[in-house]
C-alpha cells in the first residue's frame, strides 16, 4: 500500500501535474523507474507500446465526479485503468455541437480538477446518433475549434457517421489503441494531434508498401516505391 501511494503521488497522479503533463506521460514518459521498498529498481510501463493488444481496455458508464462541480459522464474508456477516451452522447435530433460544448464544460469544471485521473484523457467522441465525431483532448474551445472534430471513414473515404457503425469499427480494440498510440502525435508545441481517417489510411498503405517490398526484396525497383497525394491544408506534414 505504501508503495502504491508513493507511486501515485510521485508519478501517476502528482499534484503538480497538468493535463499536458499527463499527455506527455502517455506519449513520451510512459516508463517510470520505480524503487520498491526493498530497494529493487524496476520499470513500470503505463502503456505497452510494443504489443498494443496486451493493454487492457474497459468501459464504464455514468461515472460521477464529486467536488465543487459534480458531473456525471456518459461513457468512459479505460486503458490499463486510466481514462483515456470520453464519450458524450446526445439524443437524435439534438445538435451535435451540444455534446461538443458539454465536453468543454466538463474540461473546465471537473476533468482538470485536483487529483483527477481524467487529466489523462486523450480523445473525445461525441454523437447524436446520426453524426459521430472524434477529436483530440487539446482542442481548445473557440469559434473554429468545432472544425477540428472528425468523422470516421472507410479507406475509400466513405464517411461512418451513424453511432452503431462508428462503434463497430472505431472502437475495435486494435483500431482504438492504434489511434491513441500510433496515430496521435504530441508535438513540440505541446499540442496533441490525432490523424484524420485518410491520413491513417495513407500511413498504413506506406507501411504496407515498405514491408511488402522488403519481404519481396524489391526495394531497388520502381514498383517498390510510391507516393501519397495530399492537397494544401490536408495534413501532409503529420502524415
Amino acid at each position: 500500500e505504501s508503495e502504491w501511494r508513493r507511486f501515485a503521488e510521485q508519478y501517476l497522479d502528482s499534484p503538480s501535474d497538468s493535463s499536458l503533463d499527463k499527455t506527455r506521460k502517455i506519449h513520451i514518459d510512459y516508463i517510470c523507474d520505480f524503487t520498491f521498498d526493498d530497494g529493487r529498481l524496476e520499470n513500470i510501463y503505463l502503456i505497452d507500446k510494443k504489443n498494443l493488444l496486451r493493454n487492457k481496455v474497459k468501459v464504464i458508464q455514468q461515472f460521477e465526479q464529486t467536488g465543487s462541480h459534480a458531473n456525471r459522464y456518459d461513457v468512459t474508456i479505460l486503458v490499463n485503468g486510466l481514462p483515456l477516451v470520453q464519450i458524450e452522447l446526445k439524443k437524435r435530433g439534438v445538435a451535435i455541437r451540444e455534446a461538443f460544448n458539454q465536453i468543454h464544460r466538463y474540461s473546465k469544471e471537473s476533468f482538470n480538477s485536483d487529483n483527477s485521473l481524467f487529466k489523462y484523457l486523450q480523445l473525445f467522441v461525441i454523437s447524436n446518433g446520426t453524426d459521430t465525431r472524434y477529436f483530440a483532448s487539446t482542442t481548445k474551445r473557440d469559434k473554429n475549434s468545432f472544425d477540428f472534430t472528425m468523422n470516421w471513414a472507410k479507406s475509400d473515404n466513405t464517411l461512418i457517421k451513424d453511432l452503431k457503425d462508428f462503434t463497430a469499427t472505431f472502437f475495435q480494440k486494435h483500431t482504438l489503441l492504434n489511434v491513441l498510440f500510433n496515430y496521435s502525435v504530441f508535438d513540440s508545441s505541446q499540442t496533441l494531434l490525432v490523424m484524420r481517417p485518410y491520413q491513417i489510411a495513407a500511413t498504413e498503405r506506406i507501411l504496407w508498401k515498405i514491408n511488402s517490398s522488403f519481404k519481396a526484396k524489391n526495394w531497388s525497383k520502381p514498383e517498390s516505391g510510391g507516393f501519397i497525394w495530399h492537397t494544401t491544408g490536408s495534413g501532409k506534414t503529420l502524415t
